[in-house]
């Protein structure tokens, strides 16, 4: 076995531990959260800056949304230049479950924490003012704290689809986003409370609201939660969200995610591998930790692989252009590639080698991990195969605009102010 191959070897075999322990937690079952038998009145605020394209049909939808008790709707418009807050004024005018408060530009969180300090109801509903939630979302969302232990539940995520084929990638990634979120609220590891979150008001102004120098603060949100003592779940409320709608765009948001990460990680260095967090100290932070690690190993060695094969088996015998060299590159970024190499295995051409049982069996529990995901989630859609088929590409991508961040907030990173952030 080559060098590169024992270095992977290691990095397959902690995937194939990873996705089948992925794989096994998705069918654990975890103890039922007591249902609502009386819904109670809830307040929703929708932090909102120069969201004059979609404030209204956000809106519109909190107001057609299926809930049988009270609703208050407060958007909060955080010095925003454009006509957001004359559409809100309008439409509250005509509504009055809406109201608006405006605040100077002070960014997301302190929006929120203004909204929620001047809520009305004990139980808020939060979510982006770029999002469009399905009709029985609200529903959903609240259901899970009919438990007294619940302080907190996030919802679903899915991306609002475009002609772009971009959107249909964010949208799967979301997918199996919201998969691995199910995985771990199975084993009660929920801190992530992303976009669309219902949460006890006394919960929130107890540990001070939202975060306003952490720029993942619904991460760092889900962590001061936890280690107040406060339990969280997730629920399966869904809501449609804006997505960048290119790779500039969409390398700007990964990076400021990134960068929160890291950030909410350092502000919370007691957490990993600490017994007293339980499946969040054991298992969820030190993934979250792994996958910068993986990042660094792998990536460079996947690229120099991609380009040394080229260089080997193509430039040294000036076949720059060959249909073949064409089909080594569409092998490499589409599932074909992995089809191929197993299919020359078992018919003689390639050494069937512990290295290429590595890959297979590494191959094999991701495909079944993404359509564990598909089945839940979103359905078996035609588009999300086409994204499955050539996701090797955009994952690497997003991986390479996750690492670069992460490597220069760990060295050089400072505190950082929570403002907002426009990628569509």
């Amino acid at each position: 076995m080559e060098p590169i191959e024992q270095i992977l070897s290691v990095f397959f075999t902690a995937l194939i531990l990873i996705y089948s322990s992925w794989i096994t937690l998705f069918f654990y079952t975890r103890r039922k959260d007591t249902p609502v038998h009386e819904y109670p009145p809830i307040s929703i605020i929708v932090p909102a800056h120069d969201e004059e394209k979609y404030i209204q049909a956000t809106v519109q939808k909190l107001l057609d949304a299926s809930y049988p008790a009270e609703r208050e709707i407060i958007v909060v418009n955080d010095g925003s230049k454009d006509r957001t807050r004359d559409i809100v004024l309008e439409m509250s005018k005509r509504d009055n479950r809406i109201s608006i408060i405006d605040t100077a530009h002070a960014g997301k969180s302190n929006a929120i924490n203004t909204g929620a300090r001047q809520s009305k109801n004990e139980l808020l509903v939060v979510l982006d003012a770029d999002s469009i939630i399905e009709q029985n979302a609200l529903q959903d969302i609240v259901r899970p704290l009919g438990s007294p232990a619940i302080a907190a539940a996030s919802g679903v995520i899915r991306a609002v689809i475009t002609r772009n084929p971009l959107t249909w990638f964010q949208d799967f990634e979301y997918v199996i986003g919201s998969a691995w979120r199910h995985v771990y609220n199975n084993i009660n590891s929920t801190y992530v409370l992303p976009v669309f979150v219902a949460i006890r008001k006394k919960a929130l102004l107890d540990i001070g609201g939202f975060g306003t120098n952490i720029l993942s603060e619904d991460v760092d949100l889900g962590i001061r939660l936890r280690k107040a003592g406060f339990q969280l779940t997730m629920s399966n409320a869904t809501l449609y969200t804006k997505v960048p709608l290119t790779l500039v765009s969409l390398a700007k948001q990964r990076i400021r995610w990134s960068r929160g990460i890291v950030q909410t990680i350092r502000a919370h260095k007691d957490v990993p591998f600490n017994l007293q967090y339980g499946a969040v100290g054991l298992y969820g932070i030190p993934l979250q930790i792994y996958w910068f690690i993986h990042g660094l190993i792998v990536i460079p060695l996947t690229l120099y692989q991609i380009f040394d094969g080229y260089m080997r088996y193509f430039v040294t015998y000036n076949n720059y252009l060959t249909f073949n060299a064409f089909k080594y590159f569409f092998g490499w970024i589409s599932a074909y590639g992995m089809v191929e190499y197993t299919y020359r295995t078992f018919i003689g051409q390639y050494p069937m080698t512990p290295f290429f049982i590595l890959v297979l069996t590494t191959f094999i529990l991701n495909l079944a991990y993404n359509l564990l995901a598909m089945a839940k989630f979103s359905g078996f859609r035609i588009r999300h195969f086409f994204v499955l088929f050539f996701f090797f590409p955009y994952s690497l991508f997003v991986l390479i605009v996750y690492l670069l961040p992460a490597i220069h907030e760990t060295l050089f990173g400072k505190i950082a102010t929570a403002k907002w952030e426009k990628n569509y």
